[in-house]
């Protein structure tokens, strides 16, 4: 007799990066107990302060999870131990749906299922994983615009340690083909999945739901939709914020490659809140030019998954960019600003100064 599985369905949502996954997937985590009483699963068993659960892509990474930051982060440090923290992620989500008896959905989120799994091997193994917890899997993707999703994921390579030249911005930008092949990525979900599983959506809020992200997602989700705030997470850096992460990546490199230096990581996450913004190094021409280059790829996409859209797929507006692209060149007064912000922005100490500091300066302040 066959056993009954804890879920009807699984929402595996992909991605893709740059596609307002943390402000997703902190709407699914704040709000993970309403979901559970309304019957929707969102699990916390490798329990992490990670966002996007990109456990699930490191249990089934063929290249060597260890060799990347989720790998050395969940403690992964070979092929025995990938195995070793498999097993214990199924006994830990066997234990943590056992306790669970009237949901029927389960969520999961990662962005890393899009942009670390390349191989079809992968998927499959993902889906022979969820296998013995779910009747079916229903999977959700975003697509951005090539050329925003680019300029996006400058940024975030940046917050992550690395090392951007901007010599050459067009080069820079193409030097991750495989983030931009829509047509492979939507293709090779559905080979696994099912063409049937498969909901394609677009990252233009003209196209969202009461053109909010979150409503969009629950809807596509089929999941309760609850009042949160309207915030912005994960932001892209305007230029200031941009030249200084990345001149503090080329003089004081992050040989970790990880978040282990907190005090790093906590400067870059304040430079990343106090110039959150844009920074395009290209100009509108560039960006037009860039973008065309996938013309094939997008055509492709809009075929397999949006059969009824017309032509283009992408809403085509650059005006966000400027006539001129703005320097690549750090300048020397941005720099200070940055400075000056950090140093305004620092906590200030509640204990008072030591005993022998205030009979210092007790002189100086009876004048």
């Amino acid at each position: 007799m066959q056993t009954k599985k804890p879920f009807k369905r699984c929402v595996l949502h992909i991605g893709t990066e740059k596609t307002g996954t943390t402000a997703i997937q902190h709407y699914l985590r704040h709000h993970r107990e309403r979901l559970l009483e309304q019957g929707v699963c969102f699990p916390l068993a490798a329990n992490t302060e990670h966002l996007s659960q990109w456990e699930f892509a490191a249990i089934v990474h063929h290249g060597g999870p260890w060799k990347q930051d989720m790998g050395r982060e969940l403690g992964i440090t070979d092929r025995a131990s990938q195995d070793q923290f498999r097993a214990e992620l199924q006994k830990k989500l066997e234990l943590e749906f056992a306790e669970i008896d009237h949901a029927d959905t389960l969520v999961i989120s990662s962005e890393h299922l899009q942009s670390r799994l390349y191989l079809q091997k992968e998927l499959l193994d993902l889906k022979a994983f969820l296998d013995p917890f779910v009747e079916q899997i229903e999977v959700i993707v975003y697509f951005r615009r090539q050329d925003e999703l680019a300029l996006s994921l400058l940024s975030t390579r940046l917050k992550s340690s690395a090392q951007v030249p901007l010599g050459d911005v067009v080069h820079t930008l193409n030097q991750s083909p495989r983030y931009y092949a829509y047509d492979e990525i939507f293709q090779r979900w559905a080979t696994a999945f099912g063409q049937e599983a498969m909901q394609a959506r677009l990252y233009e809020p003209q196209k969202w739901l009461n053109g909010n992200l979150i409503d969009d997602f629950c809807s596509a989700a089929r999941i309760p939709h609850f009042e949160t705030e309207d915030s912005k997470l994960n932001p892209s850096l305007n230029k200031k914020g941009f030249q200084f992460i990345n001149a503090l990546n080329h003089l004081h490199p992050n040989t970790s490659g990880d978040r282990s230096d907190e005090e790093r990581a906590e400067l870059v996450r304040r430079v990343g809140q106090l110039f959150a913004g844009k920074y395009y190094p290209l100009s509108r021409d560039q960006a037009i030019s860039f973008y065309r280059q996938f013309d094939t790829v997008n055509e492709r996409l809009r075929t397999m998954a949006f059969p009824e859209h017309s032509t283009p797929l992408f809403f085509e507006d650059f005006s966000q960019y400027p006539e001129e692209a703005e320097p690549t060149e750090p300048d020397f007064n941005d720099a200070v600003e940055v400075a000056v912000a950090l140093w305004n922005s620092r906590p200030i100490a509640k204990e008072p100064p030591p005993t022998s500091a205030l009979r210092k300066w007790l002189p100086w302040l009876k004048r």
